[in-house]
């Protein structure tokens, strides 16, 4: 049975058990994975399942339920599982299927699916891990010895089945390389241990949709430069300076602007906690761009889970707020339309998620914006485990520190902490260096003032 039939299915039989609507998405994965730690035999895991979730609606009452299998008695006993859920439901008039005139598939070839990806063997993955470990001690004798690589495959077939007769699917591959290094006997400038037994980590992924592009001595330069950025390390000075936010840590500040700008949040908040449609929220330095549509996106896709076509759209155009991240739900709350950005959970409204998201380059090149700096803090990494983002931004930090326009020594783990608007309204400078790999991303930003404190 396809993932078609089987959603059309799963949607005739919602209709012949009383719904008055009905969808199903069907998210058939298979995944492999090979891991190596420290040249010791190879680890490896392959899985196969399908997933369906299914949404029943009558009289502005609506149910949700999940599970895995791809049988018709599976089905009917989801089915009859949501139909004893949907009674005892409370009415919400918002609730329903997507609008049809927005139901659809973007017709260009997204670049989501590649076959060799897809095809790859087990023994294929395995010479591509066991080539990791000599390309990092290429670059770092040291790091090489008890490096851990691995590979992991992830291909999917998504389809989307309405009750209303529309019915899409579409393929995916996705694969990702990463390294984990730990570096033995590292000291700091001033003779005490970098890390833990005297040991610093670090490591790199890599992801990519084709095989084409998941390339070993991209990952070996990432892993082993991130590791590299560590040894001799220092506490940071106290008090209030720049900060300068390596591209690997900006993209979190894109992630809380489209948090802000979603549509769970603007409903609770009657806008975004930043202001209001048409107002400027943050600094005109700043534009933040949502595209589901680029060529080869990690998050790229013809169609959302809920069937709705999506588009590009740009959420913040010069510090002005332009534009909520909307599932047909809270599309109905606001009065507008959805945005495509509706994305499955056990939620009967479903989620809203940002796609391949950025903030928009600028036209300084990075090491312009540090030279202009007599004091600050280049942050390339967040190391907070749970981002909490409230009226103040407070994370934990590593990087270097800026001396005369340049980058000095490596820091020591840092609080770097400021209020939250005051933050955004005061970027004053973002880089050219814009890198589309990841699906969140951002060039180099500078923020002129944040409190700085080492962490004890």
């Amino acid at each position: 049975m396809t993932t078609e039939d089987l959603a059309r299915m799963a949607v005739e039989t919602c209709r012949q058990r009383g719904a008055a609507q009905a969808d199903a998405l069907v998210i058939d994965r298979r995944e492999k994975a090979v891991q190596v730690f420290n040249h010791e035999s190879p680890l490896v895991a392959e899985s196969d399942t399908t997933r369906l979730t299914l949404r029943l609606f009558s009289r502005r009452r609506g149910a949700i339920v999940t599970g895995n299998g791809n049988t018709e008695k599976a089905i009917e006993s989801m089915v009859g599982q949501a139909m004893g859920l949907i009674g005892r439901a409370s009415r919400d008039k918002f609730l329903g299927l997507a609008d049809p005139g927005q139901l659809g598939a973007v017709s260009d070839d997204l670049g989501l699916y590649d076959e060799a990806l897809a095809q790859i063997s087990l023994g294929e993955m395995r010479q591509i891990v066991a080539s990791i470990p000599p390309a990092i001690g290429a670059r770092d004798a040291k790091a090489a010895a008890l490096a851990s690589s691995s590979f992991q495959v992830q291909v999917q077939e998504i389809t989307v089945a309405t009750s209303e007769g529309y019915s899409r699917s579409y393929r995916t591959s996705a694969g990702t390389l990463s390294a984990n290094l730990v570096l033995g006997a590292a000291t700091t400038d001033e003779g005490e241990e970098g890390g833990p037994e005297g040991k610093l980590t670090g490591g790199a992924n890599l992801s990519h949709r084709a095989l084409g592009g998941l390339k070993v001595d991209r990952l070996a330069d990432l892993a082993v430069g991130r590791l590299s950025e560590k040894v001799g390390a220092q506490p940071a000075a106290s008090g209030s300076f720049p900060v300068v936010f390596a591209p690997t840590a900006s993209r979190s500040l894109a992630g809380i602007l489209l948090q802000f700008c979603s549509g769970p949040v603007a409903m609770y908040m009657q806008g975004s906690y930043f202001g209001k449609l048409g107002e400027t929220i943050c600094s005109r330095t700043i534009s933040l761009v949502d595209d589901p549509l680029r060529v080869g996106g990690l998050k790229s896709q013809p169609f959302d889970h809920e069937g709705v076509v999506p588009r590009r759209k740009v959420i913040i155009r010069d510090g002005v707020f332009s534009e909520f991240l909307l599932n047909a739900y809270y599309a109905r709350v606001l009065d507008r339309e959805s945005t495509g950005n509706a994305i499955s959970n056990e939620d009967i409204r479903l989620g809203v998620a940002p796609s391949n998201a950025y903030i928009d380059a600028g036209s300084a090149p990075p090491e312009s914006i540090i030279a202009d700096l007599r004091q600050g803090f280049y942050v390339t990494r967040l190391i907070s485990r749970v981002m909490r983002v409230g009226a103040n931004f407070t994370q934990a930090a590593t990087g270097r520190w800026i001396e005369g326009g340049k980058l000095s020594h490596a820091v020591r783990a840092a609080i770097i902490s400021a209020p939250l608007k005051e933050m955004f309204k005061n970027v004053v400078a973002c880089g050219n260096d814009l890198n589309h790999e990841a699906a969140l991303a951002a060039p180099t930003m500078l923020v002129s003032k944040m409190s700085i404190s080492p962490l004890t």
